[in-house]
């Protein structure tokens, strides 16, 4: 699979769980949140998720898409900038609207309007727009890393944990 295909695979995916989480689950229908809890969750949500998936968004597929458009268009850069600008981009950014809700609604079942509040403030400052800008890079890194490195680490651990049940007797399972 190219990294373009999975790229637009793994939005795809995180979209559809997203959108599937519409209904809140069952531990937060105790009591509706307050508008104010709502409000900061979604300006929570539009801080935090709506940028990182517009970015996915664009990087999987309105970038080959604009630089085909550009390829097949000599001269016209510049008109194909301002469709995008004019028309695809808000366009995505109505689609995203019941994504962003969702987010929203899951944030506002989870926490406090003062927990909300102190992220909302957090995200305002410098030092969260760093946050926002490099964690999700750097977060993937660190999964890529980790994912090579788990093989060697966790198969001593396995094998002692095995050796463990089959000290107290255990029927392991077949593999």
């Amino acid at each position: 699979m190219g990294l373009r295909k999975g790229l637009g695979v793994g939005v795809a995916g995180a979209l559809a769980g997203l959108v599937i989480t519409v209904a809140p689950p069952a531990w937060s229908q105790a009591a509706p949140p307050s508008p104010r809890v709502q409000e900061l969750a979604r300006d929570l949500a539009y801080t935090t998720a709506a940028d990182s998936l517009m970015r996915q968004v664009l990087e999987a597929t309105v970038q080959p898409l604009t630089f085909n458009l550009k390829a097949a268009n000599p001269g016209r850069e510049a008109d194909i900038d301002s469709l995008f600008e004019k028309t695809l981009l808000p366009a995505f950014r109505t689609a995203m609207q019941p994504v962003l809700d969702s987010v929203a609604r899951n944030y506002a079942a989870r926490f406090t309007e003062a927990e909300l509040k102190a992220m909302v403030d957090f995200y305002a400052t410098p030092v969260g727009q760093k946050a926002l800008n490099e964690l999700p890079s750097l977060i993937r890194r660190t999964m890529v890393q980790a994912q090579g490195a788990m093989p060697q680490l966790l198969t001593p651990v396995m094998r002692e944990f095995t050796a463990a049940c089959q000290r107290q007797g255990l029927k392991l399972p077949s593999q």
